[in-house]
């Protein structure tokens, strides 16, 4: 049983080291990120404009993006 623990433990800090490593951080500006909300939404701006403004994607972001017309 102690022993079952004990690799039970290895395998849930192997796979946290795993979870950690493969969660790189991804570098992207302001104009790259436009690109893709347009890419994903197409050439509609009030939907790009939704979509940039939505709060998923200032909790994605860390930032909240506010869009002036």
């Amino acid at each position: 049983m102690k022993n079952a623990m004990h690799r039970t433990g290895q395998k849930l800090r192997l796979l946290q080291r795993r979870a950690v490593a493969g969660g790189r951080k991804v570098h992207t500006n302001l104009g790259e990120l436009v690109a893709a909300a347009f890419d994903t939404v197409g050439a509609e701006v009030k939907d790009v404009a939704k979509l940039l403004a939505s709060p998923e994607l200032g909790r994605a972001a860390n930032s909240r993006i506010v869009l002036v017309q």
